[in-house]
C-alpha cells in the first residue's frame, strides 16, 4: 500500500522460495471456451503469499465455478494493481487500504469484498534482550523502518495504550541484520518473513527472538484487500461469489500440505523468480494461520467496525481528511454467500 498499515511486499517481502507435484488438474470442462476469463492482478510477483490461488488453479476449483482464472504478477516494474483495475486489464486486485482510499478519492467505483489477511502479518521483530510484547515495551525504542509512514502506526498503537510517544524511528532495509547488529531495538517486519532470515540462522522464536503482531498491539487491520468494481460486482455476482469460493476451497486445501503449494511455485508459477523451496514452504505455514480469524464467518472475512475505528484513524494521519461511509466501500455479502456454499 505502501501504507504504515499494509502488508506492501515491495517494502518487506524477501521472496527467496516436499512433496512433487501431486496435484492433476481435475474437473476442468472439457469446453473451456465456455469459462468466463477473469484476471487478478497480484500485488507481488508469485509466490508463497498466494499459495491458495496456485491450488485452486491446479484442483479445478476455479473451472468448477465457471472460470477461466488469469493473474498478472507484480512486482517493483509492473503497474500497480489498481491502475489495471481501474483500466478494465484486471477483475480483481490484490491491494492495500491507504492506495484504495486514494483511488475511490478520485471517483472509482471500487468495493472491499475481503481480506486475503484478516489478521495482518505486519509485525514487530526483537530479540530476547529487549522483548516487545506489548505496546509499553516500544516506549523508549529505537524501531528500525523501511518507511516513514510507520510513525502513524507507532503512534497509534501508543495513543491507544495511553502511552507517551517516546521512540526513535532508524531508517534500515529490508533484512532484519540491523537488528542483530544492535542498531535498533525493533525491526517493522512481516511474520511471514524475515522470522525465517532469523531462523535460517539457528535462532529459536521465543527464545532467542520475538514476534509479535501489529494486531496483537492493538492495530487491528486486515491485509491485502481484495476489491472489484461495483459495477463488476453488481453484472457478474454469481461469477464473484464462485471466485471467492474457489480461493477459499484452494486455500483450505493448500492448508493440508503447504509443501504442495511451495512446489508448485517453485517448478510453474514462481519458476523463473529464484525463488527457494524451503522458504516458501516456512513461509506458506506462517501464512496458513492469518487467513481466518477465529470466531469469524470464515476465510477472508473481517469486521467492517473496523473501517472507522483503526483504519479511519490512520487514514487522517495519513492526510485524508473524509472517510467514506464502510457500506459505500465494504461489500461482504459476496464473500458470506461463497462461506455459505461450502
Amino acid at each position: 500500500m505502501p501504507s504504515s498499515f499494509s502488508m506492501s511486499a515491495s517494502r518487506r517481502q524477501v521472496l527467496l522460495g516436499a512433496a512433487g507435484l501431486s496435484m492433476a488438474l481435475c474437473s476442468r470442462p472439457a469446453a473451456a471456451q465456455a469459462l468466463a476469463p477473469v484476471t487478478t492482478a497480484l500485488g507481488w510477483i508469485p509466490n508463497a503469499e498466494y499459495a491458495g490461488l496456485w491450488v485452486g488453479i491446479e484442483k479445478g476449483y476455479f473451472a468448477e465455478g465457471g472460470i477461466d482464472i488469469k493473474y498478472t504478477p507484480g512486482g517493483p516494474n509492473a503497474p500497480g494493481v489498481l491502475v489495471s483495475l481501474a483500466a478494465g486489464k484486471a477483475d480483481y486486485a490484490g491491494a492495500d487500504w491507504m492506495p484504495f482510499l486514494e483511488t475511490v478519492e478520485k471517483g472509482n467505483d471500487f468495493v472491499v469484498l475481503g481480506a486475503a489477511f484478516p489478521t495482518s502479518p505486519a509485525a514487530i521483530l526483537s530479540l530476547a534482550k529487549r522483548p516487545v510484547l506489548e505496546p509499553k515495551d516500544l516506549v523508549g525504542a529505537r524501531i528500525l523502518t523501511q518507511m516513514p509512514a510507520d510513525k502513524n502506526t507507532v503512534d497509534y498503537i501508543l495513543t491507544k495504550a495511553g502511552l507517551p510517544l517516546d521512540y526513535t524511528l532508524v531508517p534500515t532495509g529490508f533484512s532484519p541484520e540491523p537488528l542483530l547488529a544492535g542498531d535498533g531495538d525493533a525491526y517493522f517486519a512481516f511474520a511471514t518473513n524475515q522470522p525465517i532470515t532469523l531462523e535460517t540462522m539457528g535462532m529459536k522464536e521465543g527464545v532467542d527472538f520475538h514476534v509479535t503482531l501489529m494486531d496483537t498491539l492493538g492495530y487491528k487491520t486486515p491485509a491485502g484487500i481484495i476489491v472489484a468494481k461495483k459495477s463488476y460486482v453488481a453484472e457478474n455476482r454469481p461469477l464473484v461469489v464462485a471466485y471467492l469460493k474457489a480461493l477459499i476451497r484452494g486455500w483450505r486445501e493448500n492448508s493440508k500440505d503447504p509443501k504442495v503449494a511451495a512446489q508448485l511455485i517453485i517448478d510453474k508459477y514462481g519458476a523463473d523468480y529464484g525463488l527457494e523451496l524451503k522458504q516458501q514452504i516456512r513461509q506458506n505455514e506462517l501464512g496458513i494461520p492469518l487467513i481466518e480469524t477465529a470466531g469469524s464467518r470464515g476465510p477472508f472475512w473481517f469486521d467492517p467496525a473496523v473501517v472507522q475505528s483503526t483504519i479511519a484513524e490512520i487514514a487522517k494521519s495519513a492526510g485524508h481528511a473524509k472517510m467514506p461511509a464502510t457500506a459505500d466501500i465494504v461489500d461482504l455479502s459476496p464473500l458470506e454467500d461463497a462461506i455459505a456454499s461450502l
